[in-house]
């Protein structure tokens, strides 16, 4: 046995040091969250992973899951080593909250610039203030007068939808931890009563048409994925064959159009092998890693301000590469002015 898992890599082992590949992961997921709303918020049906799957898979969920898994991850582990509910949560505000609060207030004062309605009836309307209640993780779309003409409608910044779901699950997290449940076995049966729940409430909100609620179940899942990986690092191979074996069956499941079963049970790995290879990348490319979370934070009120610039429409691939600019531009700045 000893000789046999001496052949493989475990997750226990790369974990104790830091993953260059995951950080550049990271900032290539944010950049592919601003190709998937460049397709979408110019109501294209063009993007390029959507047509190779059928409609199946798009940019969003792959990006959005990986965040999630490394979010579980690394999560669990910090709640091992801040075990104080104090502690912990002071460390999730810090890295969450400035940033948020950043682009909200910035988003109004944009919203100023191009609204339609007279300055004076902007700030004294009402949905002008409860916008900021974006600041404090409770959603809010829209500013009154501004990108009502773009094509997509007139949401400012669609991609907060995650910020609620991913404060849930630390309080879920913390919540595991005193329950005694962050350990072998229990996890999993965490993970089992979860998994019920999910079916349940996937269907239900189906039934009721509640779209939104019905797409934080994917992240809670990669998120409490990641706490399920980190219990058992020290069995879980990092190894080729299975990141193989894995992309081989998400190809099968897409070809028979079973996306959940693609997406849930085959892209975890694909997703895990490269950013705890043996193999990584230099510091350079994993740079900008760390400037994901702003760039993510602030790309989708910078993509609805070009399209409303432009008109209410742009070439997709046009407001890809301006949008790609820009908001890593103002992601750089807000994760130095803000977030660190």
């Amino acid at each position: 046995m000893n000789t046999e898992r001496r052949q493989y890599l475990y997750l226990d082992t790369q974990m104790k040091q830091k993953s260059n590949n995951l950080d550049f992961m990271k900032f290539l997921a944010a950049w592919l969250v601003i190709v998937h709303h460049s397709f979408d918020l110019n109501v294209s049906k063009g993007e390029w992973i959507k047509v190779i799957t059928g409609q199946q898979l798009d940019f969003g969920t792959v990006a959005v899951s990986l965040f999630f898994l490394a979010s579980g991850l690394f999560i669990a582990k910090s709640m091992e080593r801040n075990q104080s509910a104090g502690k912990f949560f002071r460390a999730r505000f810090r890295r969450v909250w400035p940033p948020l609060a950043a682009v909200v207030v910035l988003s109004v004062i944009m919203g100023a610039f191009v609204t339609t309605l007279p300055l004076g009836q902007y700030f004294t309307n009402s949905v002008t203030w409860r916008y900021l209640l974006n600041a404090v993780f409770v959603l809010r779309h829209n500013l009154p007068g501004v990108f009502e003409n773009n094509v997509f409608g007139s949401a400012v910044n669609g991609a907060l939808w995650t910020l609620p779901v991913e404060v849930l699950c630390y309080v879920g997290c913390y919540v595991i931890y005193r329950l005694g449940l962050l350990k072998k076995k229990r996890i999993l049966g965490v993970m089992a009563v979860y998994l019920v729940c999910a079916l349940i409430g996937f269907r239900i909100c189906s039934m009721l048409g509640i779209v939104i609620l019905s797409a934080a179940f994917r992240p809670i899942y990669f998120f409490l994925l990641g706490h399920v990986l980190y219990v058992y690092r020290d069995r879980v191979p990092v190894d080729w064959r299975l990141f193989v074996l894995s992309l081989v069956g998400m190809a099968v499941c897409f070809a028979l159009s079973w996306s959940t079963a693609a997406v849930w049970i085959f892209y975890p790995y694909v997703l895990l092998y490269p950013a705890f290879m043996a193999r990584q990348c230099g510091s350079r490319l994993a740079f900008g890693g760390r400037f994901s979370y702003t760039i993510y934070l602030c790309a989708f009120p910078i993509q609805q301000l070009l399209i409303h610039l432009f008109g209410g429409q742009m070439n997709v691939y046009l407001h890809m590469g301006l949008a790609l600019v820009i908001a890593t531009a103002v992601g750089v700045v807000l994760h130095y002015t803000t977030e660190k």
